[in-house]
C-alpha cells in the first residue's frame, strides 16, 4: 500500500497565499483521506511538514501559492527532486524548500515528492479568502490532485504527464489533441523569436511549420490571446509572445529537450546556481541562458 502525505501550505489572511490550505479543506469536503492517505494542514508552520514525515511516506504531495511568471490562476504540477539537506533547522521554517531541507537532514523524505500551485493574484495585503481566479484554480487543482492518486479513473501513467503539465483555467474542459496542439504552437514561436526568423509568424507561415489544418492553428492562436500568451500585430499579421506567454512557452520549450541539455536534469555549470534545488529551476535557467539573460 502506497502511503501518502498531502500537506496544504499557506497564511488565509494573506488572500491568495491561502491556496494550499484552501485545497486541502476542499479534498477533506470531498473525502480523500484514508488509510493510506493522510491530509496535513502546514500554514505557516513549515517545521510541522518535517516533524510529520518522521513518520514514513512513500509519497508527498505538496500544495502551495507558487509564484513562476504566468497569468494568476495557473496551476503547475512539479515533480521536486534534488533536496539539499540544511545544515540549520529553524523551527518556524514558512515554506516548502526549507522544510524539505529538514526533512532531508532527518532522512525522512518521501521517495516521490510533487507540487501542486498556483500563480497568485496578490499575497502581501490583509484579505479573506481567495481572488476569482485562484478561487476557480483551487477546483483545478482538487482534480489535478485525485488524478495523481488515481482515484478518478486516470490512466496509470497520468503522473508523468502531469509533472510536466501547466493548467490554466482557460484551458479546461481542452481536449487532448487541443492541448498538444497550444504547447506545440507555443514551442514554435518560442523557438521562431529566438533563432530571429522574423517575418515567419503570420498564421499562413505558421501552419507550414506544423501538421495541422489552419482552421485548428487559428483557433489555438485565438485561444492563446485569450489566455494572454500571445499578441497579433494587425499590421504585419505576425503573432509573438507576451512577456508572460514567452516564460511559459520559454519552460515548456526547455522542459520539452532537457534530456538533450546533458547535465541531469538541466542544471547550468554554476554549483551555486538555484537551478539545482528549485523546483523548474533547471529548465527556467536553460531558457534564460538560451536569451542571453543568465551568464555564469
Amino acid at each position: 500500500m502506497t502511503r501518502t502525505l498531502i500537506a496544504g501550505f499557506g497564511n488565509v489572511l494573506r488572500g491568495d497565499d491561502g491556496f494550499g490550505v484552501e485545497v486541502l479543506r476542499r479534498l477533506g469536503e470531498r473525502g480523500i483521506a484514508s488509510p493510506s492517505i493522510e491530509l496535513l494542514d502546514v500554514g505557516t508552520g513549515g517545521i510541522r511538514l518535517a516533524q510529520e514525515l518522521l513518520t514514513p511516506y512513500d509519497r508527498l504531495i505538496i500544495i502551495d501559492a507558487t509564484t513562476r511568471g504566468g497569468a494568476p490562476g495557473t496551476v503547475y504540477t512539479l515533480a521536486i527532486d534534488g533536496v539539499q539537506p540544511t545544515r540549520e533547522i529553524d523551527m518556524h521554517t514558512a515554506v516548502p524548500s526549507r522544510a524539505l531541507e529538514v526533512a532531508k537532514a532527518l532522512g525522512s523524505l518521501p521517495a516521490e515528492i510533487l507540487l501542486v500551485g498556483c500563480e497568485p493574484e496578490s499575497v502581501d495585503e490583509f484579505a479573506i479568502g481567495l481572488s476569482h481566479a485562484v478561487g476557480l484554480a483551487a477546483d483545478v487543482a482538487v482534480q489535478r490532485i485525485e488524478e495523481l492518486l488515481g482515484v478518478s479513473g486516470t490512466p496509470p501513467d497520468v503522473a508523468a504527464q502531469l509533472a510536466r503539465s501547466e493548467e490554466h483555467p482557460m484551458d479546461k474542459g481542452m481536449s487532448s489533441d487541443g492541448i498538444a496542439r497550444r504547447d506545440e504552437l507555443l514551442e514554435l514561436l518560442y523557438w521562431l523569436e529566438g533563432e530571429g526568423f522574423h517575418g515567419s509568424a503570420t498564421l499562413a507561415a505558421i501552419v507550414r511549420f506544423v501538421a495541422h489544418s489552419e482552421p485548428d492553428v487559428r483557433r489555438t492562436l485565438d485561444h492563446l490571446m485569450e489566455r494572454g500568451d500571445v499578441v497579433l500585430d494587425d499590421a504585419s499579421g505576425q503573432y509573438r509572445l507576451t512577456v508572460p506567454g514567452k516564460r511559459e512557452a520559454g519552460r515548456r520549450f526547455a522542459e520539452e529537450f532537457a534530456p538533450l541539455l546533458g547535465q541531469g536534469h538541466g542544471e547550468c555549470s554554476d554549483p551555486n546556481c538555484d537551478c539545482h534545488t528549485n523546483p523548474g529551476g533547471a529548465a527556467e535557467c536553460h531558457a534564460a541562458r538560451a536569451h542571453g539573460g543568465h551568464q555564469h
